[in-house]
């Protein structure tokens, strides 16, 4: 609950400042929904004191989000919250991501109504990760439970193609590259195992469609 409230406080400053700006009057602003296919290198280890018994590899899925910002003829800025879940070989990890990204379109192509515009950007965000599943323990005991959960922030760098096919709808393909500072997550799960989890980056191509209004 902590962490989902962190994630909405930071939605809601970030959009406090953006539509404070001034110049807001003179920007198209536009609400969407996105769809990521994304990778998280977030290897588990699984140790019996010092020793290594196995690790638990990450794996990928797709996130759902949903998009409000604004956009002028050089800039745009996007509040983001997105939710990813992926189930698998005795394994669940969930986050809740909420970010603000800002991009430059290099150039533009086209007129107002159809157009295409390449873009490079920069995001930073809040995140929680929580990862739960199944543990054998030393004495051939499970565990089933969670073995990895915290939260913190997330940054970096986003490319891609913005295309306008009509006034008031805009297709958004792109690909985002993320490193967070949630790192070396350890959890005692039995008397004689435990587990580090570490994030080390995020990759995801995303596709968009915003509506302007």
């Amino acid at each position: 609950m902590v962490k989902k409230l962190g994630i909405a406080l930071l939605c809601a400053a970030l959009g406090s400042t953006l539509y404070a700006r001034e110049d807001i009057s003179t920007s198209k602003l536009f609400i969407g929904l996105e769809l990521e296919g994304t990778n998280i290198d977030s290897p588990t280890k699984v140790f019996s004191g010092n020793d290594l018994k196995y690790p638990i590899d990450s794996g990928s899925a797709f996130e759902y989000g949903v998009r409000v910002g604004a956009e002028k003829e050089d800039w745009r800025t996007t509040l983001l919250y997105t939710y990813y879940n992926n189930t698998e070989q005795d394994r669940e990890v969930t986050m809740h991501k909420g970010s603000m990204l800002l991009d430059y379109f290099l150039w533009s192509t086209g007129s107002s109504a159809y157009n295409v515009k390449p873009y490079i950007g920069a995001h930073v965000g809040y995140m929680s990760y929580e990862a739960s599943g199944l543990i054998k323990g030393s004495n051939k005991q499970e565990y089933n439970g969670v073995y990895a959960d915290d939260y913190g922030l997330f940054y970096g760098g986003q490319a891609g193609i913005a295309m306008t096919i009509s006034e008031v709808v805009q297709l958004d393909l792109s690909y985002k590259y993320s490193l967070t500072s949630i790192d070396d997550m350890s959890t005692l799960v039995l008397s004689d195992v435990n587990t580090v989890t570490s994030i080390d980056n995020m990759g995801s191509i995303a596709f968009s469609i915003n509506y302007f209004y």
